[in-house]
């Protein structure tokens, strides 16, 4: 079922509840009053008759409210020929009817019983042709007690005629008001849902060509407008992401290329060779470029987990040990750099430690690798509020302010990432991607000639995950300084 015949038909159900709940409530209301103004008359009508037969003033005599006494003659100077009459006595005997009964009322028990009481009742009964008639009791008292009812009775057929019309029309002009509410609701629906079906169109013509550089662009501050724009970033978005992925894919194959050329390369030489150290140095060569494959490949495949969130385990971690440790294994691999461990506060985060020994190292060979030798490279960890604040700095090279923005994106080659010998460009885009899944955040700051600075926060043990305003806090201006003094 379509969304507009959904809608049509959601605008008739309203429309019929509507249209039935105010008809219900009109049919009764006037069947209610018609029937109450009923009464009223019948109770005048009572009076009058009961005038017409005893003229006289007061109750009427024991003698006159017998059999054969009551003289119901006058009863045609009411002019009112429809009203049916009838005298009982105490006892339920019928005393006299009016000319127009060929046959008695019949006596409602309860409420004659009532009439004799002295209270006047109304009551309903049917007659000898199957007519309803609304019947008015009131008793006739002699000498202060009740001698009799007089019972003063109308037929309820002009009336519920009256209420057999009013049904049909509520019924008729309910109907229509119904057919009119669905034809309403589908004009209503089909100019609503206008503008969602040019949306689809245009949707399905970006899909099917795979232009997702087009924009709907729709104008406005309706919900579909709103829908327009958000529909225009999810196709930004996804233009980004593909344009990533032929950037990220093309500089794999860069980085694949070089080490296989390099491999064929030395295996043509190798075939060749004619000497010991000849043959040694291309197995060496080939060596060095298959481990350099095999760094990529691996990292290509750490960095796909990280994404998908599929390695980060939970156990609480600290971090001064583990910052102490990579440090000593760096210097292992230093090339005549100096790296120092300035602070090392007591702070313990839930994480997995082999992944964040992944961040510093990264950090820590990132930072050697743009460093030359008698350079420093200095670490720092220490608790912030609810977070805990990693600093690896560097008197490097630094990066230039272009490139600050892309550095911890896949295998950006402008930056720091990629143009390094020997550097896969997928270091840093690991580190973010992991402080990332620990609930933190990565940050740069880095001025050419002087050196960068990362910091990574992450939240401490049972705090929330780190906001942007905990990182825009962070004082990280001049940050070579900061560290030299200690901080």
């Amino acid at each position: 079922m379509t969304v507009r015949l959904r809608l049509a038909l959601t605008y008739s159900l309203m429309m019929a509840a509507l249209l039935g709940a105010g008809s219900v409530v009109l049919y009764l209301t006037m069947r209610e009053t018609l029937g109450a103004e009923m009464d009223r008359r019948l109770q005048i009508r009572a009076s009058e008759v009961r005038l017409a037969i005893w003229s006289q003033p007061g109750d009427p005599e024991l003698d006159d409210f017998t059999s054969g006494q009551i003289d119901l003659a006058p009863l045609s100077g009411l002019d009112a020929p429809r009203l049916l009459v009838q005298a009982l006595d105490d006892a339920g005997n019928v005393l006299a009817t009016s000319s127009n009964l060929r046959l008695p009322l019949p006596v409602p028990a309860r409420e004659y019983a009532t009439a004799v009481q002295g209270k006047p009742a109304f009551g309903d009964v049917r007659i000898e042709n199957g007519e309803d008639v609304r019947v008015f009791n009131t008793p006739i008292s002699v000498d202060g007690k009740v001698a009799g009812v007089l019972q003063v009775g109308q037929s309820r057929q002009p009336l519920e005629n009256a209420f057999d019309g009013l049904r049909r029309v509520l019924v008729l002009m309910g109907s229509l008001g119904v057919v009119a509410g669905a034809a309403g609701g589908w004009a209503v629906a089909s100019r609503g849902l206008r503008p969602l079906s040019a949306i689809s169109a245009h949707a399905t013509e970006i899909a099917t060509k795979h232009d997702f550089g087009r924009r709907l662009r729709l104008s406005g501050a309706d919900e579909i407008s709103q829908l327009g724009g958000v529909i225009d970033q999810l196709l930004e978005t996804v233009e980004e992401t593909l344009r990533s992925h032929r950037d990220f894919v093309a500089d794999t194959s860069h980085e694949l290329r070089n080490p296989l050329l390099a491999i064929r390369t030395n295996l043509d030489l190798l075939g060749d060779a004619t000497s010991d150290d000849d043959r040694e140095e291309c197995v060496e060569e080939i060596r060095q470029q298959a481990e350099r494959m095999s760094r990529l490949v691996a990292d290509l495949l750490l960095l796909a987990q990280v994404e998908a969130t599929q390695i980060i385990e939970r156990r609480p971690v600290g971090l001064a040990p583990l910052v102490k440790r990579v440090a000593r294994e760096a210097e292992r691999r230093a090339t005549g750099q100096t790296i120092r461990v300035l602070r090392a506060d007591p702070v313990q985060i839930l994480g997995d430690e082999g992944r964040l020994t992944q961040i510093v190292t990264n950090l820590v060979d990132n930072a050697l690798r743009y460093s030359p030798p008698g350079a420093t490279v200095s670490l720092s960890v220490e608790g912030v509020g609810q977070t805990a604040r990693l600093l690896v700095a560097d008197t490097g090279s630094g990066i230039e302010a272009q490139h600050l923005p892309h550095v911890f994106d896949r295998a950006y080659r402008g930056g720091v990432g990629a143009s390094c010998e020997g550097g896969s460009g997928l270091g840093l885009a690991i580190v973010k991607h992991l402080a990332e899944a620990h609930g933190g955040r990565v940050n740069v700051e880095s001025q050419p000639g002087l050196g960068s600075r990362f910091a990574v926060w992450l939240p401490l043990a049972g705090a929330p995950a780190v906001t942007p305003e905990h990182s825009a806090g962070a004082p990280l201006t001049t940050p070579h300084v900061a560290l030299a003094a200690g901080s």
